[in-house]
């Protein structure tokens, strides 16, 4: 793995993730740069010397590092005893570099000896969405490509967006993106509507726009919109 690469596609992905917090990136800064010294490979270390590199608390790292594990950011095995707990660092660019538009390629040849198939006796933050365990890295990663997490956007945060529609509109509407969030936040809130699919009713309304205005459907003058289209 790439030091520089990986830290660059997490940024990245930090841009979509609101649900992760100072405390987990933290965590994963601390995890990163062990990682880097033992050459990507397996790592021990005790939490002992985790609190002191990352200045976490024990509570906090056991919250952190299970929700870096549902994301897939990592892997860990506890052992019984006074043995210190294995950890793995997944590769961001492979997980999510295709994600995010990074220039970067997938580092292929990057591979790991053992499976983590040991289920973590810690407590689970019941507000982060479980990821099933698997069997091998390949489906862990295959997983985190199937599944869908949209972002809320707009002033009431009200708005559900995957990554990838949120880049096709900004591709479509460009500048007038932001101006089509914003309205439909408003127009969510103050009518108590629900849309199936935010992205597709955006969609709608930017060709109804067009069709009103006699423009395209893409790049509206935002003096010409319409205030509302309910479903």
């Amino acid at each position: 793995m790439n030091y520089l690469k990986e830290i660059l596609t997490f940024e990245n992905w930090l841009d979509y993730n609101s649900n992760v917090n100072k405390s987990d990136i933290r965590l994963w800064y601390t995890l990163m740069y062990t990682a880097n010294r033992f050459n990507w490979k397996e790592f021990s270390i005790s939490i002992s010397s985790l609190i002191f590199k990352s200045k976490l608390s024990k509570s906090d790292i056991y919250r952190s590092r299970n929700k870096l594990k549902q994301f897939g950011l990592i892997d860990f095995k506890e052992k019984k005893g006074n043995q210190c707990t294995v950890y793995k660092i997944n590769s961001c660019v492979s997980l999510f570099g295709t994600h995010f538009g990074t220039q970067f390629e997938t580092e292929s040849g990057t591979t790991f000896d053992t499976p983590f198939n040991t289920v973590s006796e810690t407590p689970i933050d019941t507000n982060v969405g479980n990821i099933n365990k698997t069997k091998n890295i390949n489906k862990n990663i295959n997983k985190n490509k199937k599944e869908i997490i949209k972002e809320k956007f707009g002033e009431f945060e009200n708005v559900l967006l995957s990554v990838d529609e949120l880049q096709k509109l900004k591709s479509k509407l460009g500048a007038e993106t932001e101006s089509y969030i914003e309205r439909l936040s408003s127009y969510i809130a103050s009518s108590g509507k629900r849309y199936k699919s935010h992205y597709a009713t955006i969609l709608s309304w930017t060709q109804k726009d067009a069709k009103n205005s006699g423009g395209v459907s893409y790049g509206i003058n935002p003096k010409k919109l319409c205030t509302e289209y309910p479903e």
